[in-house]
This record gives C-alpha cells, structure tokens and sequence, in this order.
C-alpha cells in the first residue's frame, strides 16, 4: 500500500472514530504509528484539512435544516397543549438561538471588514 493511501485510511479511521486506539484497530496500524504520523507536518497538514472538510460539510447540512427547528421550536412554543414548562423552555431555546446566531453574524461581519481593511486588493 503506498504511504499516501495509507494516510488516508488513517485520516479516515480517525475521524470516524473516537478515539486513537479504535482507528488504529479500525485501519490495522499500531496506535504509537498513529502519534508519530500526527507528529509530523505533512500527514498533521492532511488530518486538519480532512477534519475541516467533515466540519464544514456538518456545518452546511446543520445551516440548511436550521429553519425547519427554529419552526419546531415555534410550534412547540405556541401548541395550547403543551406545559407552560414546555412553551416557556421553547422559547427560551429561540431566544438563545437567536442570540447565538446574531454574535456568530456580527463577528462574520467584523472579520469580512478587518481582512477588507488589511487585504484591501482581495
């Protein structure tokens, strides 16, 4: 097997399990193989761009299911049926959701701003 097939099945045993010791055994390659390959620049270079990819593909499908559980979230706020418990906690997850969501844009937006100001010529 050649060393960059072999470091994308190791990439790929330790994102989809959640320890060091269960990809190893996963993808037949000795744990203390496993640290030193994440000791070294090039295959650590690899591992990070893998992890943000998945990162950001989760991130996406979370983004596009977003309003369907804010809507659920509504719903139950509103249902007449529902504990006041119920509804109160509901509208409490909207409210911090909304809160979290107006920081996470205000920050997008002040980083788009500072590299507009420092990169001006991107």
């Amino acid at each position: 097997m050649k060393n960059q097939s072999k470091d994308e099945l190791v990439i790929a045993a330790l994102i989809s399990n959640p320890t060091v010791r269960a990809a190893a055994q996963v993808c037949g390659v000795c744990e203390t193989q496993i640290y030193s390959r994440l000791r070294t620049r090039a295959f650590k270079e690899k591992y990070d761009a893998a992890r943000l990819e998945v990162l950001q593909q989760s991130t996406a499908y979370v983004q596009g299911v977003i309003s369907a559980a804010i809507k659920k979230m509504y719903d139950v706020m509103n249902d007449e049926n529902a504990s006041q418990q119920v509804q109160l906690n509901a509208a409490e997850a909207i409210i911090r959701t909304s809160l979290k969501l107006t920081e996470q844009t205000d920050i997008i937006t002040q980083l788009a701003e500072i590299k507009k100001a420092v990169f001006p010529n991107e």
